[in-house]
């Protein structure tokens, strides 16, 4: 039967603002470089204020936001579930996703404002990330839509939900009901210090409901804990806890373990301007694979390509629709390079 949906996906709905740093402005605020850390509004505000002179560039975000974006630019029929506010960022937000062909259409939270993530991006392109959830912490079992669970192929759930604990009932409930309707569950890891500090749960979700798991090899590391060794053993024993995993491993490309066998992808040497979104874009080349009848190592390759392209631009957001260009992706385009039509 054919689905109304390729992907649905749930993540928390933020507001990005991204500002080119140095490394001296992490330090001086004591900032663990390349880490997602939750932070209160005031917190967030009072680091944003003494930023006045930096260059800064906002957009509707959030980890799972961004591989639905990415799922429907490769020409992919995507649902998000996330929660906002009922303020002026809020009707941005969805404004914003409606634009990308992203459909949107969860109910607003009254009591708390859209929630906010500023990305400090240092020279070498990593991103620092100081969050406040706000209204993403309300996603609640009761948001998740059943009929559109069933309507769709795959369930695409992003770890920083883990962090608010009606927001992981909320991600619990989507897993159970994926698993009831026979659509597939996929999880990513997101952050090293999510997998470190949620490893439990995100090992006892991962046994129960995942089919497919996205991490990179330090998150990878995490979830295996001491038992870590080479990349091929941490993947295959992440892989004795669900079937599918895509752990990826920067410039080198990544290792996808497939019911047992080891898949090596090729990576692409770009220049790094911004690491910002690298993961999820990835994801959304995989999904949009899996879905769309392509080989793992076929979905593996747009996955690949569209994560070199996305760090070699500033900002979680391609600006080219990769659908358009599938065919010349899949003979060796080079991400470098301007996509000609």
């Amino acid at each position: 039967m054919e689905k109304r949906y390729d992907v649905f996906g749930i993540g928390n709905a933020i507001v990005d603002t991204e500002v080119q740093v140095n490394d001296d402005l992490l330090r001086s605020n004591e900032l663990a470089k390349g880490i997602m850390t939750l932070v209160s509004g005031e917190q967030q505000a009072a680091l944003l204020g003494g930023l006045e002179g930096y260059d800064q560039h906002g957009a509707a975000g959030g980890s799972a936001a961004n591989t639905m974006v990415g799922v429907a630019q490769f020409g992919g029929k995507a649902y998000y579930t996330g929660k906002v506010g009922n303020d002026m960022a809020g009707a941005l937000y969805r404004e914003s996703m409606g634009k990308a062909g992203v459909e949107f259409d969860v109910a607003g939270n009254d009591g708390l404002p859209t929630g906010t993530c500023l990305i400090l991006v240092t020279p070498d392109g990593e991103r620092t990330m100081q969050t406040s959830l706000g209204a993403s912490v309300e996603l609640t079992p009761g948001d998740i839509d059943e009929g559109r669970v069933r309507e769709s192929q795959i369930v695409y759930i992003e770890g920083y939900l883990f962090g608010s604990p009606s927001a992981s009932r909320a991600a619990v409930r989507a897993m159970e009901l994926a698993q009831n309707a026979e659509v597939r569950v996929a999880l990513s890891l997101s952050d090293p210090a999510m997998a470190e500090h949620f490893r439990e749960s995100f090992q006892k979700a991962t046994k129960s409901f995942v089919d497919v798991l996205f991490c990179n090899e330090h998150e990878a590391c995490f979830y295996v804990g001491s038992e870590a060794g080479s990349r091929e053993q941490t993947i295959r024993a992440i892989g004795a806890d669900c079937g599918m995993v895509f752990m990826t491993c920067g410039a080198d490309g990544s290792l996808v373990y497939d019911h047992g066998a080891i898949i090596e992808v090729r990576g692409h040497r770009v220049s790094v301007v911004d690491t910002t979104g690298a993961g999820d874009v990835y994801a959304s080349g995989v999904l949009y694979g899996l879905t769309n009848g392509m080989s793992v190592h076929e979905a593996g390759r747009l996955g690949s390509f569209a994560s070199a392209k996305i760090v070699s631009q500033l900002g979680p957001r391609l600006d080219v629709r990769l659908g358009e260009h599938i065919a010349t992706i899949m003979d060796g385009a080079d991400p470098a390079k301007e996509l000609s039509e």
